[in-house]
């Protein structure tokens, strides 16, 4: 795109070619709603959907996906995405441990929290071809990013964006308000965090 606004076409060189995503599989971390949601629309392109999750979904809530080990996750995926909360236990979930067991053609998507990544190690896996590349909506130190995802062509990236809708944000406006009525009300909310199960509301 970039080149087509220079008025150079393709650009030169040309870029290299992509891969369709059938037949492709998709690795979730984190399966939560967010997760669920995106194992139901991948699988309409024709991607096999794998996922770990810390605690194995119910049968019934699994859908399209099947439930693997982090390791064989990381080794068969092609197109791993994120999808967990930031905690003590999910910082740095991904660093050269985990790069180093990834497919060298295996792209890495971050729509979570940034420090769910370990940076300096995601550049140093790109710049050695670990992997193929990485779309990143969010980073370690927002709104700082990381010179090396900058200067790297393999990264798509994008200024914490994944809600950037008006339907997005009329929805969750919503959503918050009637949490707090529930909290008022009922003393109990509609969404609570799992971390923070059997704490006070107070």
């Amino acid at each position: 795109m970039l080149a087509l606004r220079q008025k150079q076409w393709r650009g030169d060189p040309p870029p290299p070619l992509g891969h369709d995503p059938e037949g492709k599989v998709l690795g979730i971390v984190g399966m939560g709603g967010i997760g669920r949601n995106l194992a139901k629309k991948m699988n309409v392109f024709g991607m096999r959907v794998i996922y770990y999750n810390r605690r194995r979904l119910p049968e019934k809530d699994e859908g399209v996906a099947e439930h693997v080990g982090f390791e064989e996750l990381l080794k068969t995926s092609d197109v791993i995405s994120l999808s967990l909360p930031l905690n003590p236990g999910t910082r740095h979930t991904l660093s050269t441990p985990q790069f180093e067991l990834m497919k060298r053609s295996a792209i890495l998507i971050n729509t979570a929290r940034g420090a769910i990544i370990d940076e300096d190690a995601l550049v140093k896996a790109l710049d050695d071809g670990l992997i193929a590349g990485a779309g990143l909506d969010v980073f370690e130190e927002e709104p700082r990013v990381h010179p090396g995802l900058i200067k790297n062509d393999r990264c798509v990236l994008l200024p914490h964006m994944g809600t950037w809708t008006e339907e997005t944000q009329c929805e969750m406006e919503r959503w918050n308000i009637g949490n707090v009525k529930m909290a008022i009300l009922e003393g109990r909310l509609g969404s609570r965090v799992g971390e923070q199960e059997g704490e006070p509301y107070e």
